[in-house]
């Protein structure tokens, strides 16, 4: 399956309009169906035009609202629990690739971007222009390469991104001699829609106002519509009217049932039905489209564990991926050697171990306090337990652990005598924040512990009567 990997920068007030839905959104649930999907909040980015503490942490909080909703409003909770999604500052291994890319890419390369070219066109003084923005770039290009995706989606007008990041791996394949970075291509569907906004005159913006929001209050969603352009020249709702560059219609194309807009646009060119009619018809199909991610947006705001679970989840796949991409890099560019303590996976929480230049974890090495510090373990209470179809050692695990959804875990310990009888409704420890692993068609979201026993069959601890969910310290 090809893996797609796609950000979202929260700028502005960090809130997604109906424009950055069709231009974007829309296309990331499509794909989700479709692809291996790594979505993130590209957080990190923002500083380089937000520099105020409230401002940013509001933006960062809003964007994951919107994002989440509406991902999980549009697909159903299995093709959700597909998507890697986290947010960029919470895997630390973006900004040390991207410090070793600065190495490899030139300057000039950078001054040919559209940021830094659009800044210096706005006449700003290149004084002015941070360093954040002139090098995002190569942040950009860090995102991407740490994943290896095959596909990177963007607009038309974004397409040099995609290109300089290429560029710039191909750079540092051709510097060291390796094939460690992965080329990816830029995935530009033909049906995304570049939306106009309500004013009919500029690309929707919320600088600009001329928005129509997903998530605010029904009043003001509905009065943004009753602002949208329609057609200057009709004086009276009998008067014959025009459907190119009325952007209600535009927008009903989008949102409407095509039968019902297809009556509409006949009855509004022979002047039978009036703006404000077609307006609420918009207004309705609005509420229509966008009811269950209003609903769902509404669910998490009132329950900001759960986005943490979320974020925690794709936080550590993210890391486990990005940790294996790292071993390569640093060995291929020589910073792992004879005295190397351990691999990034490590430092940075992933469950891979590099043997190559050390002794892993688990083999008498030693690691400090703040390591060990990292691993989570709980008290979990096993809801159900079944056989792995297919598999003659795997025996399949609900647990709960004290989270708004229960975790599917496996062990292998058929091959002991375990049957799935010998957990159901017991209570053992568990790491909980290790790297999602791939169990045949399933991945297992944590580890059962257990001890060695006689001939090193594992004995599980048990943890009757604790607190579901409370932490091992």
């Amino acid at each position: 399956m090809k893996r797609i990997l796609s950000g979202i920068t929260p700028s502005g007030d960090g809130s997604l309009h109906i424009g950055n839905y069709l231009g974007a959104v829309r296309q990331y649930v499509q794909l989700a169906k479709e692809y291996e999907c790594f979505y993130f909040v590209a957080d990190l980015h923002a500083l380089t035009t937000i520099q105020d503490k409230a401002q940013f942490q509001k933006n960062v909080e809003t964007l994951i609202l919107n994002d989440l909703a509406l991902l999980q409003g549009f697909l159903t909770e299995e093709e959700f629990n597909r998507i890697t999604f986290y947010r960029q500052s919470d895997v630390g291994l973006h900004p040390e690739l991207q410090t070793i890319l600065n190495n490899v890419t030139p300057f000039g390369l950078l001054k040919r971007a559209h940021a830094y070219k659009d800044k210096l066109q706005k006449e700003v003084d290149e004084e002015d222009i941070n360093l954040g923005l002139f090098n995002y770039p190569v942040l950009m290009a860090s995102d991407i390469l740490l994943y290896k995706p095959d596909l990177v989606p963007v607009g038309k007008d974004q397409k040099q991104h995609v290109e300089i990041t290429r560029d710039i791996a191909g750079r540092f394949n051709a510097t060291f001699k390796v094939k460690t970075l992965k080329l990816p291509d830029a995935y530009i569907p033909e049906e995304v829609a570049v939306i106009m906004g309500t004013d009919g005159k500029r690309k929707m913006s919320k600088s600009l106002g001329n928005i129509i929001s997903m998530f605010d209050s029904e009043d003001v969603i509905r009065k943004q519509v009753n602002s949208t352009y329609t057609d200057p020249t009709r004086a009276h709702a009998d008067d014959p009217g025009h459907i190119e560059g009325n952007m209600v219609f535009t927008y009903l194309d989008f949102f409407g049932e095509k039968e019902k807009v297809d009556t509409l646009k006949k009855q509004y060119t022979e002047g039978k039905v009036s703006d404000v009619d077609v307006k609420e018809y918009l207004f309705a199909s609005l509420m229509k489209t966008f009811t269950p991610a209003r609903k769902k947006y509404d669910e998490l705001k009132n329950n900001p564990q759960k986005v943490k679970e979320i974020l925690a989840k794709g936080a550590q796949k993210a890391r486990m991926i990005a940790g294996q991409t790292m071993v390569e890099v640093r060995d291929a560019i020589g910073l792992t050697n004879r005295y190397s303590i351990g691999s990034p996976n490590m430092v940075h929480g992933s469950s891979k171990e590099n043997t190559k230049n050390g002794s892993p974890i688990g083999s008498g090495m030693t690691i400090g306090i703040e390591d060990f510090a990292k691993v989570e373990m709980r008290v979990g209470k096993v809801l159900e337990a079944k056989n792995k179809e297919g598999s003659e050692k795997l025996i399949r695990l609900v647990v709960d652990v004290g989270e708004t959804t229960p975790r599917i875990i496996f062990t292998a310990v058929r091959g002991y005598g375990y049957t799935p009888e010998d957990f159901p409704g017991k209570q053992f420890f568990f790491i909980t924040n290790l790297a999602p692993r791939k169990m045949m068609d399933e991945e297992s979201q944590g580890m059962i512990m257990a001890t060695d026993g006689a001939d090193k069959k594992p004995l599980f601890i048990s943890a009757e009567g604790m607190p579901i969910g409370s932490r091992i310290r």
